[in-house]
């Protein structure tokens, strides 16, 4: 088997995890390195482009033309909507879902209700990321911010921002080292990360049962009900790259239902966050209502509120 990937450390990271999985090259599988649209345009903000497979496409192409037997994405770069003949194969256990806010400790204050002080500049490319640090952090500077894990840290490692906001699975999976830099895990219910962060997915072919097998024994029934639910509301909302949209999806303990977190900007600028909790069948419609609601519900607000009397981030967990 071949596995189609990009070339940054962390796509080769998340590849060469699931070639292990697999059984490793003394199995047979290997690894190819495409170069996606999204690793060529480095200097074309997320939302000024029009393709949702800016990171994908290309692995797709080569995939559907028989060049890669599966390909390893980041799931959260993925769209909702599968391109003819390939599939989602499988989703294997997640990462943490949240972002790490990395701050240089002179900017640190920690009065704020994120923890950088005033006139900060922090960097990001997410649109998910700016409409909430508008939302929390108003009076800071959200940056445009490009480039792959290593990259963007080393913005603030050398000074030219204040802070910048990554995915904790990224640095955690690279082992990366923040030790100059004050670290904070952002609270997931609050700083509601993208949807399906944290998790793989492998794409295949729907018409190759013995490479579909195969990948089937990688599959984490939690974590892929989990990441259908959040994709689902993004399905519903058609979003991507050009919507500032966040979710996070958990099982309620001791019982069959599960809890949808979501939150977007919507036309005002305002960002709004729901709660809604009961049988998986219910959830992204109950959810997408409440989202799109005019006038934004009071359930909806008052759920919002007590969300908020939890604190958005603690001193971030150390990693291996």
């Amino acid at each position: 088997m071949i596995i189609g990937t990009r070339g940054s450390e962390l796509a080769l990271w998340q590849a060469r995890h699931i070639q292990a999985r697999l059984g490793g090259e003394q199995a047979g599988v290997a690894l190819q390195i495409i170069k996606t649209s999204g690793d060529k345009l480095l200097e074309i903000p997320l939302q000024q482009q029009t393709d949702k497979g800016f990171f994908t496409k290309e692995l797709e192409v080569a995939l559907a033309d028989h060049r890669v037997d599966l390909a390893v994405h980041s799931l959260k770069d993925l769209p909702t909507q599968m391109p003819p003949g390939l599939v989602l194969s499988a989703i294997p256990v997640r990462a943490d879902v949240h972002d790490l806010l990395l701050v240089r400790k002179e900017a640190v204050d920690l009065s704020r209700k994120l923890p950088i002080r005033a006139g900060s500049r922090v960097g990001t490319a997410s649109m998910r990321r700016m409409a909430l640090l508008k939302h929390v952090a108003p009076d800071v500077l959200p940056t445009f911010l490009r480039g792959n894990v290593p990259t963007r840290l080393n913005k603030a490692i050398s000074g030219e921002m204040q802070a910048v906001i990554l995915a904790r699975a990224g640095l955690a999976r690279l082992g990366l080292d923040t030790a100059d830099l004050a670290v904070f895990d952002l609270n997931p219910d609050l700083w509601l990360p993208a949807a399906a962060q944290g998790a793989l997915g492998i794409q295949a072919r729907g018409d190759d049962p013995a490479v579909l097998a195969k990948l089937a024994l990688l599959r984490d029934a939690n974590t892929t009900q989990a990441v259908e639910l959040e994709r689902g509301l993004l399905r519903q909302l058609e979003g991507g790259c050009h919507a500032a949209f966040g979710a996070h999806a958990t099982p309620i303990a001791g019982s069959d239902g599960w809890q949808l977190l979501a939150g977007l900007e919507d036309a005002a600028g305002n960002w709004r966050s729901v709660a809604v909790r009961g049988p998986v069948e219910t959830l992204v419609l109950a959810a997408y209502a409440q989202l799109i609601a005019e006038p934004f519900p009071e359930a909806s607000r008052t759920a919002q509120g007590l969300f908020e009397a939890q604190s958005w981030y603690a001193p971030a967990r150390a990693w291996s």
